[in-house]
């Protein structure tokens, strides 16, 4: 952990890149997908809403707010629709290996569910609404991504804002690639 190598930062630099665009070399990390669970985990945690209970029964995973890993799998029905969407295992067949997709139903479903939408009204709800909307950015930001906004970032927000509430701001902050890969 204290080589040079494995202490690299994941950003592209733009000589590295020129060099080598296809990281042969390990310059950095290339982005991976976090998987469904973590995925779920994240977008609740930056809503305010991840039940971090230990122990006790499982919840069914669409109303739920417990972590992932306490979702209620049945082997005699079909289980929940954004489990297979994002590759997740059938319960009912061994797989040694999970395969990560990318595929345009994923991004329609973090656009169109109603799980993500209630996230971003708690999240919007979560934040001060009365405060001036460069604030309403950066506190946002804060939750989601926990760092400040750019000020590229703030200006986009604030013409944004202009134009949509901050439910609908914090939908399209909780569907960027920074929430669902890794860093």
């Amino acid at each position: 952990m204290l080589s040079a190598t494995y202490r690299q930062s994941s950003q592209p630099r733009a000589e590295a890149m020129e060099a080598d665009p296809t990281n042969q070399w390990l310059w950095r990390m290339n982005p991976r997908r976090l998987d469904i669970e973590a995925y779920r985990d994240s977008l609740l945690q930056a809503a305010g809403k991840l039940d971090l209970t230990m122990y006790g029964p499982s919840e069914d995973i669409d109303t739920g707010r417990r972590r992932t890993v306490y979702a209620t799998l049945s082997r005699g029905r079909s289980n929940a629709d954004v489990l297979k969407l994002y590759d997740a295992p059938p319960p009912m067949q061994h797989t040694p290996m999970r395969y990560l997709t990318i595929n345009p139903l994923q991004a329609l479903f973090v656009m169109n569910s109603g799980f993500v939408q209630g996230l971003a009204s708690d999240l919007a709800a979560a934040v001060e609404t009365k405060m001036p909307r460069e604030e309403i950015v950066n506190a946002l930001y804060r939750k989601v991504f926990a760092r400040d906004a750019s000020p590229d970032e703030t200006s986009l927000g604030v013409k944004y804002l202009a134009g949509a509430d901050v439910a609908r701001y914090a939908q399209a902050l909780l569907s960027t690639n920074e929430v669902i890969f890794w860093p």
